[in-house]
């Protein structure tokens, strides 16, 4: 099985939709893209295998490939390198809601696929980078 996440950037975080098939299960916000923040910035696109993970402090979460991680995370506190958050709605202020909510239907999506034997992917695909910033920009040789 395979979901879809659609993403688009902007210098304070990267914000995106996740589908399985046609029917969106909750919107995502990630660290900004590296041209925005070198020091800690969001999943390149591509593809990545999720499984089910268990820590003692933080509980379930869901690793995305190497190195990535799906993980709820109040919206007083700003995901980290290659963290991806799930929630329900943004408030009028743009502060992410029901975080704790969207991650724990999510799981119970992934969960039932994981529990029937499949795998699960997640294609990230993003819109174009708004290029303001010089260290965004594609060098051109013209």
């Amino acid at each position: 099985m395979r979901l879809l996440l659609k993403r688009s950037y902007t210098p304070r975080g990267t914000l995106g939709r996740l589908y399985l098939g046609q029917r969106e299960l909750c919107l995502t916000r990630e660290a900004p893209k590296r041209c925005y923040s070198e020091e800690v910035h969001c999943l390149k696109e591509g593809l990545y295998e999720l499984e089910p993970l268990h820590e003692e402090e933080r509980g379930w979460m869901v690793s995305l490939g190497k190195g990535g991680i799906i993980l709820p995370k109040t919206s007083e506190i700003s995901p980290g390198q290659h963290e991806l958050c799930p929630f329900t709605s943004l408030r009028a202020d743009g502060t992410p809601m029901f975080t704790r909510l969207a991650f724990m239907k999510l799981f119970d999506e992934l969960n039932a696929l994981w529990e029937r034997g499949e795998i699960v992917e997640m294609q990230i695909v993003s819109s174009e980078v708004p290029y303001a910033l010089e260290t965004c920009q594609i060098a051109s040789y013209s």
